[in-house]
């Protein structure tokens, strides 16, 4: 859960040291492709940097398609409810909570699909915040995405944590026989100090597409703090300009596998 600092005023990232960035938004551009319907945000390992994903690509895909989608808070520790609740963000949020399941269940979380769902019917697109350490109601998951965004930091921990997360993908799609749930890899948290070529090879061995990278960037906390997305905090800022090139990855159905 993203820690709250008060009594910020600098905005980080904004400016490169001389000029403003010029601020160049998905907005700028046209969306290629179909809308994903049913976003989910998730990763076996907390930490991740889930929420912050979560909350900022759906304000990002609102602002470029003009759509008024809805952000489902899944998690029970609540950081995009919290994150909501000063209203400025521009799109919907609502809490709509996944429970692990108990092994014995036959159809693990299949009422919250259902809920998740009727949400689609009448939503452009959904964009849910899932918990960490889901197992036996990943399944409920899988079923009911079109999407997968799955970040993960550079850490062996995470790089084998998100193994096992792939691989249950990877079998839900051939029990449907289908290329759905489509997936992406966000290489979050890099340190740009550091061999960031190195680090974004590690990636490849998942098999799965690979987003641009998102940076260790202090705007994300201090636009948590004020309640807003980073693209009204720090706009053209470098952590903006990121989740712009992030949303216009889903846009352009780069995240699709094919079949």
């Amino acid at each position: 859960m993203i820690e709250t600092m008060v009594g910020r005023s600098a905005r980080p990232d904004q400016t490169n040291g001389h000029e403003p960035f010029r601020t160049e938004t998905a907005t700028d551009r046209v969306p290629a492709a179909m809308l994903p319907s049913i976003i989910s945000v998730c990763n076996f390992k907390g930490g991740a940097g889930k929420s912050t994903i979560a909350v900022n690509l759906a304000c990002a895909l609102h602002r470029a398609t003009g759509k008024a989608g809805v952000l489902v808070d899944a998690d029970r520790q609540a950081t995009a409810a919290t994150w909501a609740k000063a209203g400025l963000l521009p799109v919907k949020t609502v809490t709509r909570l996944l429970h692990e399941a108990k092994p014995e269940e036959r159809y693990p979380g299949m009422l919250w699909v259902t809920h998740i769902k009727g949400l689609a019917a009448s939503n452009p697109f959904v964009v849910i915040d899932l918990p960490p350490g889901l197992q036996y109601s990943i399944a409920a998951v899988t079923t009911v995405s079109d999407l997968i965004v799955i970040p993960v930091n550079p850490s062996g921990i995470d790089f084998h944590s998100t193994s096992g997360f792939i691989a249950l993908i990877q079998k839900s799609r051939e029990l449907r026989r289908s290329d759905r749930p489509a997936c992406v890899i966000v290489p979050n948290r890099l340190d740009r100090r550091t061999t960031i070529a190195h680090k974004l090879s590690l990636y490849e061995q998942f098999g799965e597409p690979i987003a641009p990278a998102i940076g260790m960037r202090t705007a994300f906390a201090y636009a948590f703090d004020h309640g807003q997305w980073v693209g009204d905090y720090a706009p053209g800022s470098a952590a903006h300009r990121e989740i712009d090139r992030l949303a216009q990855l889903v846009l352009d159905g780069a995240c699709d596998t094919g079949g």
